[in-house]
């Protein structure tokens, strides 16, 4: 059963309603009544080892930064600020307390960079190493943002890069082969620092909230691309009821990207549109916003929005195909084969 099938016959159990609750299951976080001014945002994420992550190439403090601003990422989704977490951590015998200082280093590298607090948590025993971040955050009732909300002609955005994450994770997958055919062989990651980064110690976009903030920019709808972009448009069409028109000659890539692409004889397109694990943030905004966002460097403008449904990809030639939804799936430990729209 696949994780979303799964997610709707356990949550069809619950009442989901409380007097404070604003919104719950089905967003990217869940938002209450905090005060008259604010919403308070909540959301939870876990790494679990051998399907999140490899203790071959994932250094410890890297697996609890990851953890941590993968949490954070859902409240930047909702342009909230984050402020607390609570981390639940599964320990297996195997694993040594010098270990599992290091993995709270990386956590403490996520305190002092985005300016949030560790304020509790849980320790239990496991078979494999597992960690949990609950992240709690806030937003202006003015500035929250859902994933529904998108509306005809609105513009299409996405920040930073993409693939990136993908192709640093089939790096070091190629390296790990290598190691473990000839353990005298050391890791070579030359020109490919970017992307393996990208893997290993991805970063929330609070920054481009803030940016957005600057700006005076209010999105329209907004999601994060932990599962890719071809899922966060989905997530975006379905919620706002419209249809999102994408130009593949438009998506962000790092040349690191484009060579892993080359290498692994893969069209460019289909890492762009189905990597996953970017945290990015992919939004949409009026048009009046057109000549804010276009001068921001690390904000690109990629479609638009119009009546209809589902999610479309033009190429360079002018040739328009339907994206379809395929991501990540907690569940399977998969995700489907991505397959290139149009032309890469």
């Amino acid at each position: 059963m696949r994780e979303a099938d799964l997610i709707a016959k356990l949550t069809a159990h619950l009442s989901g309603r409380h007097p404070l609750l604003v919104t719950g299951i089905g967003d990217d976080a869940a938002v209450w009544e905090w005060n008259p001014q604010t919403y308070g945002l909540i959301s939870t994420d876990t790494l679990h080892e051998h399907w999140d992550f490899d203790r071959v190439y994932h250094p410890a403090k890297y697996i609890g930064y990851k953890a941590a601003t993968s949490a954070l990422s859902d409240i930047c989704a909702m342009n909230g600020e984050p402020l607390f977490l609570v981390v639940a951590l599964g320990v297996p015998r195997y694993v040594s307390p010098a270990y599992l200082e290091a993995l709270y280093d990386g956590l403490r590298q996520v305190e002092e960079k985005y300016g949030v607090a560790v304020i509790g948590g849980d320790i239990s025993p496991a078979r494999d190493l597992w960690l949990t971040v609950t992240v709690v955050g806030q937003v202006e009732k003015a500035r929250i943002t859902y994933r529904r909300g998108a509306q005809p002609t609105h513009l299409v955005c996405v920040t930073g890069d993409l693939g990136g994450a993908y192709a640093g994770l089939k790096i070091l997958q190629r390296e790990k082969a290598v190691f473990l055919q000839n353990p005298s062989i050391q890791p070579d990651i030359s020109g490919f620092n970017y992307i393996v980064s990208r893997q290993l110690k991805p970063e929330a976009r609070l920054d481009m909230v803030r940016r957005l903030r600057e700006l005076g920019v209010q999105p329209s709808s907004m999601t994060d691309l932990s599962d890719g972009l071809a899922a966060g448009l989905h997530h975006l069409s379905t919620a706002s009821q419209a249809a999102f028109h994408i130009y593949l000659d438009r998506l962000p890539f790092h040349e690191q990207t484009y060579k892993v692409a080359q290498l692994l004889d893969m069209p460019l397109s289909a890492l762009l549109l189905y990597g996953g694990e970017e945290y990015e943030l992919l939004f949409t905004a009026p048009v009046t916003a057109y000549e804010r966002l276009q001068q921001e460097e690390q904000i690109h403008i990629i479609g638009f929005v119009k009546e209809g449904e589902g999610v479309w990809a033009e190429d360079s030639l002018g040739q328009v195909e339907r994206v379809e939804l395929v991501s990540w799936d907690s569940l399977l430990g998969r995700k489907d084969q991505p397959q290139a729209e149009g032309s890469s």
